[in-house]
């Protein structure tokens, strides 16, 4: 602890230890300068965690919950709801509130789509992106966890890109949930909706979760009806194609697995259709 000219209490200088993350006077008005802002980001995430009601994390338990870095963020009702699902269906998890690292996959992405990138600059970005997703495999590692669980679908699929071979560890929220739904009886109202499952074009890694279980869960629920939607649009660049084709199948409601499409679909609806999430339909066939 920094010796003061103020005779703080030990709480409080702790909390001005805490807030300084180790920085130098000079480094936390850098920050400022930069990002306007003089918490960390580190400590950003771990307030708005907190902000969303995130409970603390279970130390013992086999599941390691990685958020993603912004994703989820987009639709705080949906990380809320999906939260309140995995304590429904009885999954516990641990996670870190503070040493999250992102997956890098937008700049995977961009190595991918951008015409002047070189192959050799592709790998780096590869190679880098894979050492972010070791960093917190290791703090699974370092928890005692069996399994990797993501909140955010890129990173999810992203992981299970780069360690192939150890795709059973890496899960996607939805993976973790699908034994526990599938031993369910599901049922609902009776509900007509447009299922936008995803190009899975834009992010070419996409491919690789599970949407054909996904879907026979969905498929599943008593009173429910789904009706695909057209996948050859993609969220990113054809949005309003998406909500034309619902309107043309007489539909006012379309659910959307993915953190991406929820959201930009949301944007270029503008309140005219319901865009729903996986998370928020099976806590209503759930009866939460």
């Amino acid at each position: 602890m920094k010796k003061r000219n103020v005779n703080y209490t030990q709480n409080f200088q702790g909390l001005l230890a805490y807030l300084s993350a180790g920085r130098t006077l000079e480094k936390q008005l850098e920050c400022i300068e930069q990002t306007g802002n003089h918490a960390p980001a580190w400590l950003l995430r771990a307030g708005l965690l907190k902000a969303l009601g995130v409970p603390e994390p279970r130390k013992d338990s086999e599941n390691f919950l990685t958020f993603g870095c912004y994703v989820p963020f987009w639709s705080p009702s949906k990380l809320h709801d999906t939260l309140k699902l995995l304590d429904l269906l009885g999954i516990e998890y641990n996670y870190s509130p503070e040493k999250e690292v992102c997956c890098g996959a937008l700049s995977f992405e961009d190595s991918i789509e951008l015409v002047e990138v070189t192959e050799e600059q592709r790998q780096k970005v590869q190679l880098k992106c894979k050492e972010f997703m070791q960093k917190n495999w290791d703090l699974g590692k370092e928890a005692g966890a069996k399994n990797m669980i993501y909140v955010c679908h890129a990173c999810a699929a992203l992981v299970k890109n780069t360690f192939p071979e150890d795709t059973d560890t890496h899960k996607w929220v939805y993976d973790a949930m699908m034994d526990k739904l599938e031993e369910k009886i599901l049922e609902m109202s009776p509900a007509k909706m447009g299922y936008f499952e995803g190009c899975h074009k834009y992010f070419p890694f996409m491919g690789n979760l599970d949407w054909p279980r996904y879907h026979k869960v969905l498929d599943s629920i008593k009173g429910l009806t789904l009706v695909d939607l057209d996948n050859r649009y993609c969220c990113k660049r054809q949005p309003e194609r998406i909500l034309e084709d619902a309107e043309k199948k007489n539909l006012d409601t379309i659910l959307v697995p993915c953190g991406d499409g929820i959201h930009l679909l949301k944007q270029a609806s503008q309140g005219k259709m319901k865009i729903k999430s996986l998370a928020e339909l099976l806590l209503q066939v759930l009866g939460a």
